[in-house]
């Protein structure tokens, strides 16, 4: 490859309709069946002249030359990538902090620390802990933030909700015989060391000393990496997590996360 496909005149400069990204959501992509994102319109596709082709290279001045959109597409790739593996609902997926609609102070403080962190990561000092009854968003707005980071720094991401099938998984891993035996090692250091996690419904199951073992172990093993961690709960923390673990996973989460609470009217009549 010529050095000439690295020359300043060719390196991508992002607009402000994209947010300095490169990259904008298709809202008709459902309907269209295409990708829900695409190289921005304004500062990339006008100056896309291999017309969208893999592998996104031009002939120019006897030389092959990598097109002006091409670190972008190549970017949206490793995104999509990353978020096909993610685990978010498909009903929050490609849902992003515009979507969000802050219908009580506590939503716009909660939207306000969503922003923050996605514009501060990596350099943000706590997770955040979202906290409130049922139907307030709390887990539309993990998710949000999930994909804004993904978006925005192609970082590796993992959404898991907290539910009988979550231990029943782990579980499986121990019988003889399943498709997942022998790997329970294999998946709590994945959600160990992903960078970016969301634990949703936090709390709620813990009927059994291992069940309450093995959320702790997960908090402790994030709290000593200093891994980046969303929770959502349907409890406040400090009063519904005292006793889990005697109060190990509590001192943690305090430690690790910024806790707010999200209560109100039930989010999902807005949508």
């Amino acid at each position: 490859m010529s050095k000439n496909s690295t020359d300043k005149e060719s390196k991508v400069q992002y607009c402000s309709f994209c947010d300095r990204t490169g990259i904008v959501k298709n809202p008709h992509y459902l309907h269209m069946g295409t990708d829900p994102l695409t190289p921005c319109p304004k500062c990339v596709l006008t100056r896309c002249s291999c017309g969208g082709e893999e592998p996104y290279f031009i002939y120019s001045d006897g030389m092959i030359k990598d097109c002006y959109c091409r670190d972008t597409r190549m970017r949206i790739a490793k995104i999509a990538k990353i978020y096909r593996l993610s685990g978010v609902d498909k009903k929050y997926q490609w849902r992003f902090l515009g979507d969000f609609e802050s219908i009580s102070k506590l939503a716009s403080d909660a939207k306000s620390a969503a922003y923050d962190i996605v514009k501060n990561y990596p350099k943000v000092k706590k997770g955040l802990f979202l906290w409130g009854n049922p139907g307030t968003g709390k887990t539309l707005l993990a998710s949000i933030i999930l994909t804004e980071l993904i978006i925005h720094h192609a970082v590796e991401g993992k959404f898991i909700k907290i539910s009988r099938t979550f231990f029943n998984r782990l579980r499986a891993t121990f019988v003889e015989g399943s498709d997942t035996y022998g790997e329970s090692a294999r998946i709590e250091q994945e959600l160990s060391d992903v960078d970016v996690l969301v634990i949703d419904d936090f709390g709620v199951q813990r009927d059994s000393p291992w069940e309450q073992e093995t959320l702790y172990n997960l908090v402790d093993a994030r709290y000593e990496a200093e891994k980046f961690t969303i929770f959502t709960s349907n409890n406040n923390p400090v009063k519904a997590l005292q006793e889990l673990s005697q109060g190990r996973v509590l001192s943690r989460i305090k430690e690790m996360s910024r806790i707010m609470e999200l209560s109100g009217e039930d989010y999902r009549n807005k949508m």
